[in-house]
């Protein structure tokens, strides 16, 4: 199984292939520092065998559609030797036929032995948070719901706006089903313009997944308190105790209800104390939106194929990898 890379797209190739070329190297090299970087990747029995982990299956792009279309070409780049600043300038053109060419030649060295590579190109709006937060956590839920443990995702924070970067982020955080965020930084505005990763050192930013998924019981909670609240300590542990006995197994007390789950919640600002009980808090209300489109991504049950069939803003491409 490899991994599904999901990435902002904004004018430049160099943030879709700088990182896939770092990757490579480092998947290629396979040293024990290699080895180590990915060794939270694939399954537990390729890395119980030895095999090599890491390599890329598909990669999602999230990019506006004057940008998918072609009207907005690429910036002109520099085709760099590996690790190195400097090379020949190269025109802008039409970002998908930038892209086919450069990930025909790069792709191969970290496909896995793999023939094609899947590309989708997903419509989003810039300006919109929420219409491209529900169209990222669609693609989560997809990858995240295929199998018995899903696809690996990692989310790269490099290319595309502030929208699409905080869409990703969010998406991330609320999911739980990430594996790994990062981005990369180039040391220089030359280095900038570079196709590929310029220099090892201080390129791949590791970025914390800061997981804020709701458990079934905590959510248990929030939706008692919309219903019913304000309610006491004594009147929502008897509620989750005779309604909800599936979720409450673990709640042998009420002061384990207090510390282990009303805490949390309200230090987070999803519930508040007010006279009579809690209530839900304020930080709801700014939470909800994304939290039910995740939870409607998950009850469609689709896979990245039938979304890609059923849903006008993403299309699916196989590409044909060159062999080395």
């Amino acid at each position: 199984m490899g991994v599904y890379h999901l990435m902002g797209l904004g004018r430049s190739p160099g943030t879709v292939i700088g990182p896939l070329t770092y990757l490579a190297r480092r998947y290629q090299r396979w040293n024990e520092d290699d080895q180590r970087f990915f060794a939270r990747s694939g399954e537990v029995r390729q890395r119980k065998a030895g095999e090599k982990v890491g390599d890329i299956q598909a990669i999602v792009l999230f990019t506006t559609r004057e940008v998918l279309d072609g009207k907005v070409p690429t910036l002109e780049y520099v085709e760099n030797p590996l690790g190195r600043i400097g090379g020949k300038k190269v025109q802008g053109g039409p970002m998908k036929d930038v892209l086919r060419k450069l990930l025909r030649r790069e792709w191969p060295a970290i496909s896995g032995g793999r023939e094609t590579g899947q590309i989708f190109w997903c419509e989003v709006d810039r300006r919109d948070i929420r219409i491209t937060y529900e169209r990222v956590v669609q693609v989560v839920a997809a990858l995240a719901g295929v199998g018995k443990e899903g696809k690996e995702i990692w989310v790269n924070l490099t290319g595309g706006n502030n929208v699409t970067n905080a869409a990703l982020e969010l998406a991330a955080m609320l999911s739980g089903s990430v594996a790994r965020m990062y981005y990369v930084q180039a040391e220089n505005e030359a280095a900038e313009k570079c196709v590929r990763y310029t220099a090892e050192d201080g390129y791949w930013v590791e970025l914390p997944v800061m997981p804020l998924a709701l458990g079934r019981l905590s959510r248990a909670i929030i939706d008692l308190l919309v219903q019913k609240g304000p309610l006491s300590l004594d009147e929502m542990y008897g509620i989750l105790q005779s309604q909800y006995w599936d979720l409450s197994r673990g709640l042998t007390s009420k002061e384990v209800l207090r510390e282990e789950y009303l805490r949390p919640l309200w230090k987070q600002g999803l519930i508040a104390e007010a006279e009579g009980g809690y209530i839900v808090g304020p930080q709801w209300e700014v939470v909800r939106p994304y939290q039910e489109a995740l939870e409607r991504a998950r009850e469609a049950d689709r896979s990245l194929e039938k979304l890609a069939e059923q849903e006008r803003w993403i299309e699916r491409e196989e590409l044909s990898l060159e062999s080395k």
